[in-house]
């Protein structure tokens, strides 16, 4: 008998590749690949477990951002280290809306050496926004 959690790890990585894939897909897939026929309702049950398992892993990342902030702050002293995270309760991991976040950065040229970095995210209107900037010598 083949369950959902037996679908879930035999198309992790595909699903973790195209999350917008469509359920008939998965389901044609399955039929194609594994040579059994599934309910869409199957189908939806894994579609979930794979995302919940890539939401954990975003939460276990996010989860360590204080570590790599404090492993920073002694060793770049002409730097500072400023976080905020607004928490659901006191004892819950940090709570984003959203999981999208862009890091880009470019060279200056010019008298000053340097590199200028900078994080955006998407808000509900799908509009980019700056989080955080820094230029950083070469």
């Amino acid at each position: 008998m083949v369950t959902a959690a037996m679908i879930a790890q035999h198309f992790e990585a595909i699903i973790k590749d195209y999350p917008k894939m469509k359920l008939s897909e998965i389901q044609r897939r399955c039929a194609s690949k594994m040579h059994v026929n599934v309910t869409i309702d199957c189908c939806s049950k894994e579609k979930k477990i794979v995302k919940e398992k890539m939401v954990g892993n975003h939460k276990e990342e996010f989860g360590l951002l204080w570590d790599y902030a404090h492993e920073l702050g002694p060793k770049t002293s002409e730097s500072s280290i400023k976080m905020v995270v607004q928490r659901v309760t006191a004892d819950s991991l940090p709570h984003f809306k959203r999981l999208l976040i862009g890091l880009d950065g470019c060279f200056l040229k010019g008298l000053l050496k340097s590199e200028f970095l900078a994080t955006v995210g998407k808000d509900a209107n799908n509009q980019m926004f700056p989080i955080a900037w820094v230029v950083v010598e070469v």
